[in-house]
């Protein structure tokens, strides 16, 4: 590792850039003095005397009883377990509160009646599959979902799917369309035990399957603007609306698909003619 990622790389752990070269150069130094260890660090000699002080009180560096004063590090693991220990509480404040918050704000939500339709551009994964998952949190009645093989291992990945245990449990129903690939054999056989529990969760398999969408309760729908991204240069890019034209012309869609794709199977798939996304010019022909 570099210097400076090192550098870096401690800083995460409760220190400023700084404080880190002073750290580093005080584990090197074994035990050393102010003087020496602001010459090592490349640091102002009052400055380096303050940093020490405000360390010491932290208690991440420790003095000796000797003349002149010299200083020694604490050990690493425990400058990092210290952090982490403390990183963890905070997290836990900071879970009650959003709980406090998510049930108090919405009380001072003003509604509004213009029926306007919203919409909103999504870019980048970690947002998209953030906002995808606060839909399936709304929903109520259904939610219907066309995924590739790669687009099904992202939902898992980012806990898309413990949503849904609410929603089944409530009698909701949840249809997914998914590629078919041997690569989601085992996501395919765990879903097949859903659906033995609840009935109203069901999955077919259509090949090749590009398109990405979701929607929720006749409400929302989310769809991927973009190719799928393979080779990591292209930035994914969403749109989420509750037009309810839109809407419904992705529900007509998808039900047309629905009812043309296969059961949940990785035989060698058919081909079917699938009808166009709304809006499209022709019909292709595709694997089922």
């Amino acid at each position: 590792m570099e210097f400076e990622e090192l550098v870096g790389s401690v800083a995460r752990f409760g220190l400023t850039d700084r404080e880190a070269r002073l750290y580093l150069a005080l584990l090197r130094k074994g035990r050393a003095s102010a003087r020496e260890l602001a010459h090592e660090a490349g640091l102002d000699r009052v400055l380096g005397y303050r940093m020490l002080d405000a360390l010491r009180a932290r208690g991440v560096v420790e003095a000796t009883a000797e003349r002149p004063r010299r200083y020694a590090a604490v050990p690493p693991r425990a400058l990092f377990e210290r952090s982490l220990r403390e990183r963890a509480a905070m997290l836990a404040q900071d879970e009650a509160l959003a709980t406090t918050l998510a049930e108090t704000l919405p009380t001072l939500v003003r509604e509004v009646n213009d029926e306007a339709p919203r919409f909103q551009v999504l870019q980048g994964t970690p947002a998209i599959f953030a906002y995808l998952r606060e839909m399936l949190r709304r929903a109520q009645e259904e939610v219907c979902a066309m995924v590739t093989h790669r687009a099904l291992r992202g939902s898992v990945d980012y806990g898309l799917p413990v949503e849904l245990p609410r929603l089944l449990k409530g009698g909701g129903r949840f249809r997914l369309i998914v590629e078919s690939d041997p690569r989601v054999r085992t996501l395919v056989q765990r879903f097949s035990g859903v659906s033995r529990r609840h009935p109203l969760a069901e999955l077919r398999q259509l090949s090749p399957q590009p398109t990405r969408l979701t929607i929720v309760d006749r409400a929302e729908a989310m769809l991927f603007l973009v190719p799928e991204a393979r080779s990591g240069q292209l930035e994914e890019l969403a749109v989420w609306t509750d037009n309810p034209a839109f809407v419904l012309g992705q529900l007509h869609y998808f039900n047309v698909v629905w009812e043309g794709a296969g059961s949940a199977s990785l035989r060698a798939p058919k081909m079917a003619v699938v009808p166009p996304r709304p809006g499209a010019r022709s019909v292709r022909a595709r694997k089922l």
